[in-house]
């Protein structure tokens, strides 16, 4: 594993994979009874800010079309500028040396976010989200209704829910989700029963009672994140898929507190598969339990034929593996020296006496889907390549002599 700065390496390293690069193909109608555009259109340039023509976004979506691009000035200051986003294929950015920052400042939109997104094809870039309240209490940084969604190096914090809804394919990469959640029925962020989350390269960690992830996507790629709730942390699951699903986690690392709500880290078809090809992957991943006792794959109210591959993970702490018998278990480490560079600082590297180094098996494709891990998590919410050697580590990090750069 390399051996980069350690202000880069506190908790470790992990990344991209499967190469997802989304077009999405959308015909369905938006929420005005358009048909939603199949490919990017050219749109003009609306710039927000102190300086610019509009000073708010939305004075800026007044003016906005199908296409357009939305870029805002990260000096200017947008506290209350709670919006409805109707245009399809929109961009909208915060541009400057930091992200704009949207505090919810005590209002929402309709009762349920500081941006309501309701077009199709949607993409946020560089947005900073934060206290997001409602009166029903699952207030979100943003409420998203429009089919297909892409959100990139944004930060949610202190909200009720960090992101709550999506339709078709969302696309969640480079951000950060904190302090979301309330009672336990909102969380740092919460996925409906969309087509397919792609989540990798995140940061999320210490949610309120709620999960670090939830989700009730039909597939789910869950790729190169760390979640972890500290020391102090009081959350309950750290990813809940409670439908099932096609889902696949590789090369995370899950940390969970000594003061977390729920033994379980993984908690996966609790409410019963209800998705037509569910499976589980679980492949090098690297999970510390720090409670008194955990579970940490809880696979329930699934078929006895069920599909459950959980290979090249690193399990450290007490606790059973994973609660289905028939799973596929193959080139594991379950134990309490797995050879971290510094466990307590949170640096999960492998050293290169690591009994995780070099025994770690191949695994196969599932259809088109690759299962062989590829990046590893750089923090904060990044990523870089993984080192390449003869055999693959157990976990999410490769040991290497020399240090990678991203």
């Amino acid at each position: 594993m390399n051996m980069q700065m350690r202000c880069k390496y506190s908790l470790a390293a992990a990344g991209i994979g499967l190469g997802l690069g989304l077009m999405l193909l959308l015909s369905t109608a938006d929420a005005r009874g358009r048909s939603a555009p199949t490919a990017k259109q050219a749109g003009k340039t609306l710039k927000v800010g102190p300086s610019q023509k509009y000073a708010k976004l939305s004075h800026a979506l007044r003016d906005a079309r199908d296409g357009d691009v939305i870029e805002i000035d990260s000096t200017g200051k947008y506290a209350g500028d709670v919006c409805l986003i109707r245009p399809n294929n929109l961009t909208i950015r915060g541009v400057g040396k930091q992200r704009a920052k949207f505090p919810a400042a005590g209002k929402h939109y309709g009762g349920k976010a500081i941006w309501v997104i309701r077009g199709a094809n949607v993409t946020v870039e560089n947005i900073e989200f934060s206290g997001a309240r409602v009166p029903d209490r699952n207030g979100a940084g943003i409420r998203a209704e429009g089919r297909g969604l892409t959100v990139r190096n944004c930060k949610f914090h202190d909200c009720e829910d960090g992101i709550l809804g999506g339709a078709g394919i969302v696309l969640i990469e480079y951000s950060e989700f904190s302090a979301c959640g309330l009672d336990g029925r909102s969380h740092n962020l919460y996925i409906s029963t969309i087509d397919k989350l792609i989540f990798r390269h995140n940061y999320s960690h210490h949610a309120k009672v709620g999960h670090l992830l939830k989700s009730r996507a039909k597939e789910n790629h869950i790729l190169y994140n760390y979640f972890t709730d500290g020391q102090r942390g009081s959350s309950s699951y750290v990813i809940n898929l409670p439908n099932g699903g096609r889902s696949f986690l590789v090369g995370n690392v899950l940390v969970q507190g000594p003061k977390t709500q729920n033994s379980t880290m993984v908690a996966y078809g609790e409410e019963g598969v209800k998705h037509s090809g569910s499976e589980l992957h679980v492949i090098n991943n690297t999970l510390i339990n720090n409670r008194h006792t955990s579970v940490f794959l809880n696979v329930r109210k699934v078929p006895a034929d069920f599909k459950c591959i959980v290979s090249n993970n690193i399990f450290v702490g007490k606790g059973a593996v994973c609660t289905f018998d028939r799973a596929k278990r193959a080139a594991n480490y379950v134990g309490s020296a797995p050879g971290f560079v510094d466990r307590s600082a949170g640096d999960f590297r492998l050293t290169s006496n690591s009994p995780c180094a070099n025994k770690g098996v191949a695994v196969p494709n599932v259809g088109k889907v690759s299962l062989t891990a590829l990046f590893q998590y750089v923090h904060p919410h990044s990523k870089q390549a993984r080192p390449k050697d003869v055999r693959i580590d157990i976990g999410a990090y490769e040991y290497a002599k020399k240090p990678q750069s991203k």
